[in-house]
């Protein structure tokens, strides 16, 4: 008994005259799919990845306000601090007069309303205080912790709010505490190393405090401009495969009114994005932790996810069969849902140039729009996403309802030639 079974009566084997004449248009189109494949995935994932190249190099492109409410040593020590971090690969400081920003309050404010990614300034007061508990029996306790404070908006991006602004500015605070040496000679020469607490403040003098709009810090908050931006399309694609499907088995393209065709589907694709939105934001909400968002922010979400399942079922409901051929599907869907995903994937300060056309995709604009939603109301961007989603809404309702007579009238085809074959074969 050998290894293999036995071959199949009534059969051809492999390399009988049969196939050898036909294995060429076998092998040809098999070969051309394979190359088209590879030739999809390297383009689209060189795309996504190319989002991402060297997106540390462009740090510098996010904006950072500072302002020095101490005049103080401070706020020299942290001048010089980032005098001696600043690179490429580090956000830029846009240094502000205490005029033109009174307090804290409006830096919370330029960071929410003003574009910046964050804010870092001195206490007022802050080098009097320390010089105090150096120089002198020191009898308060002092706080290191209120010399240098730092906010940004932890849900913008969360990924690029903890790695980037966040890491970074700790980083210039505890670079500044170590460079306020250099320009507070004079305190280091009068503490008082008698007094352990004040010698214990000349060791420690400056330390991070931050103050995050909206802190994202839950693990899946890596998933919410990523994963969750491709299961929209995911779920439209496999509903309409199936629905097309029982449509045309069941005849309704064929023999139902082409208005009552489309009324059905337009109820049916409705009420299944509203439920595909709720189910969205649902797992978002049910894994989102400590997480501070509110019951009326997951209603809003809610109906922003709506808009967003609804351009993606209107848009692959146009293209499906109507445009793009079922066997070539797979090329507009893949494609579509990587350049979606490069939209999200990175602030666009973080990417080239060439990839700010992400502005006119509705995952992009559907994101930023559940951002400002999150962070209550901060970087608001909504005459430019809502405008772009509304677009694609339109020219996908009017796509998806000349899809509907399209694939009606492929129907009416197939039914006559069926109607015509029995006609003959009576005959």
């Amino acid at each position: 008994m050998g290894l293999l079974p036995p071959r199949s009566p009534g059969r051809q084997p492999l390399l009988s005259d049969t196939w050898a004449k036909s294995w060429p248009k076998v092998a040809i189109p098999i070969a051309m799919s394979a190359l088209l494949l590879q030739l999809l995935f390297l383009g689209n994932l060189s795309y996504l990845f190319g989002a991402l190249f060297r997106s540390n190099s462009r740090s510098h492109a996010l904006k950072i306000l500072a302002v020095d409410y101490d005049g103080g040593n401070i706020g020299k020590a942290m001048s010089l601090a980032y005098t001696s971090l600043e690179a490429d690969t580090f956000p830029t400081l846009e240094f502000r007069s205490p005029e033109d920003y009174p307090s804290p309050d409006d830096l919370h404010n330029a960071v929410c309303k003003g574009g910046y990614w964050g804010a870092i300034y001195t206490h007022s007061g802050a080098s009097d205080r320390l010089n105090q508990a150096v120089r002198v029996e020191n009898t308060t306790v002092y706080n290191p912790a209120e010399t240098i404070s730092y906010t940004y908006n932890g849900v913008f991006f969360p990924t690029i709010a903890s790695s980037v602004i966040d890491s970074n500015l700790a980083r210039l605070v505890n670079v500044a505490s170590r460079t306020y040496y250099r320009v507070a000679r004079d305190d280091a020469a009068a503490v008082n190393m008698s007094d352990p607490v004040s010698s214990s403040v000349f060791l420690n003098p400056i330390q991070p405090s931050s103050d995050p709009i909206m802190p994202t810090i839950q693990g899946a908050r890596a998933l919410l401009n990523t994963v969750s931006m491709v299961f929209p399309a995911l779920m439209q694609f496999f509903f309409l495969m199936g629905l097309n499907g029982i449509m045309f088995g069941a005849g309704i393209f064929a023999n139902m009114s082409k208005r009552d065709v489309f009324l059905t589907r337009l109820v049916v694709g409705k009420a299944y994005t509203l439920v595909s939105a709720l189910g969205t934001i649902g797992y978002i909400w049910a894994f989102r932790e400590s997480w501070g968002v509110t019951t009326a922010q997951f209603f809003i979400s809610w109906m922003a996810l709506w808009l967003f399942m609804e351009v993606q079922y209107l848009v692959i409901d146009t293209m499906m069969e109507s445009v793009v051929p079922l066997q070539f599907f797979a090329f507009f869907l893949v494609t579509w849902i990587i350049t979606n995903i490069g939209s999200t994937v990175n602030p666009f300060e973080l990417t080239a140039g060439f990839y700010r056309w992400g502005y006119a995709l509705p995952a992009r604009s559907t994101w930023i729009l559940l951002l400002e939603i999150w962070s209550g109301g901060c970087r608001s961007e909504k005459e430019i996403c809502l405008p772009v989603l509304f677009a694609w809404w339109l020219l996908g309702s009017l796509g998806s309802a000349w899809s509907v007579r399209q694939r009606c009238l492929v129907a009416d085809q197939k039914k006559r030639e069926k109607l015509e074959s029995e006609e003959s074969s009576s005959s």
